[in-house]
């Protein structure tokens, strides 16, 4: 008896141990996965309609015939499967991106194709070439644009800056894409911008600071943006100008016998105001497109596999990253669209205050 009562004893005590460590484990696992979860959660892009009608489904089925199956949103046990293997039935690149290559390009999303907009043209970043020296030492505060007295006594919505402000466009800097004079650079489509705010009754501030280098650009940008916000509360909309790397075949349009400057909007995915920041990136594009049309050649999404996947954005709700033109555009294109934008966003701060 004493001999058959041990081994029972030990089988019971493993069958606990396991027990403990196999719900430890389990626990561990939800707990990781959990993040990623909520990441897809938060990613969903679901429009206004979509909610309502399952808001209200939940509560009288009726409603849950208002759409139709196809674009009723994932149910929520197809959201974790997705955000633990990282398979997305509608997305064929997330099964062969990491396995083909040169097929990891895709990672990056088109949220919203504007004319011509594809894989094979995505909007462009490219360092500055090696002559430059972009490392030139500044002094620690950022110079603020050219007073505006239109701009003095308005109420300070809007922040322009640039985080890699070299970037310039050929045409109008001798021939080459990179330059530290301001007055050569993205630095003029962030002075048009801020007098067409200022021209509708929205206060903004515009930063221009040298001294960074490509790799640590957003870092240094961040500090700057961060101080600006505690210094003036009131700024609400952050826009980080830029110009696509790309040449004049992809980013010049004409409407009618004018020609414009395309514009581009990136948006990162890697932040907690990604919804947020999508939502308005397409309100800017459809108020331009009633005036411009196709003058944006798209929203696009990255993530960190393809660029800084935050660019900031996790600073404020209304973030955004905005190229007007590419390096082969004139001053009168950019000028025409920086001040299209401007007209844009005016329209739509005005709207939600």
């Amino acid at each position: 008896m004493q001999q058959t009562a041990q081994p029972s004893l030990l089988f019971h005590y493993l069958f606990f141990i396991t027990l403990v460590y196999g719900l430890a484990i389990l626990i561990s696992i939800s707990q990781f996965k959990i993040g990623a979860v909520e990441d897809a959660m938060q990613k969903a892009d679901w429009p206004a309609e979509v909610l309502l009608t399952e808001t209200f489904g939940n509560e009288n089925n009726v409603f849950n015939h208002a759409l139709d199956k196809q674009e009723r949103p994932k149910s929520l046990s197809h959201v974790i499967f997705e955000a633990i293997t990282e398979l997305h039935f509608d997305d064929n690149r997330s099964l062969f991106g990491s396995e083909l290559p040169g097929f990891s390009i895709y990672n990056t999303r088109i949220f919203v194709a504007g004319k011509g907009l594809n894989y094979t043209n995505l909007p462009k970043d490219n360092p500055p070439p090696p002559q430059i020296n972009i490392e030139t030492p500044e002094p620690d505060e950022p110079k603020q644009d050219e007073p505006n007295k239109s701009n003095e006594k308005l109420k300070k919505t809007v922040l322009l800056y640039h985080t890699h402000p070299w970037e310039s466009y050929n045409p109008i800097n001798n021939g080459q894409v990179t330059t530290t004079d301001p007055n050569k650079s993205v630095a003029i489509d962030g002075k048009e911008v801020g007098q067409v705010l200022a021209q509708n009754g929205i206060g903004y501030v515009h930063l221009i600071k040298q001294g960074w280098g490509y790799n640590e650009a957003y870092q240094s940008s961040r500090a700057m943006v961060q101080k600006e916000l505690k210094k003036t509360s009131s700024l609400n909309y952050l826009i980080d100008i830029h110009r696509d790397s790309s040449g004049k075949s992809v980013t010049t349009m004409k409407i009618g016998s004018t020609s414009f400057a395309r514009i581009s909007i990136i948006i990162g995915e890697a932040n907690p105001n990604y919804s947020a920041n999508l939502y308005l990136a397409k309100k800017v594009k459809s108020e331009l497109d009633k005036r411009y049309p196709d003058l944006v050649r798209g929203i696009v999404g990255k993530t960190k596999l393809t660029g800084n996947g935050v660019y900031n954005q996790d600073l404020s709700k209304n973030a955004l990253l905005v190229e007007i033109g590419g390096i082969d555009n004139n001053q009168q294109e950019i000028t025409r669209s920086s001040q299209a934008f401007a007209e844009a966003l005016a329209k739509i701060i005005k709207q939600n205050n």
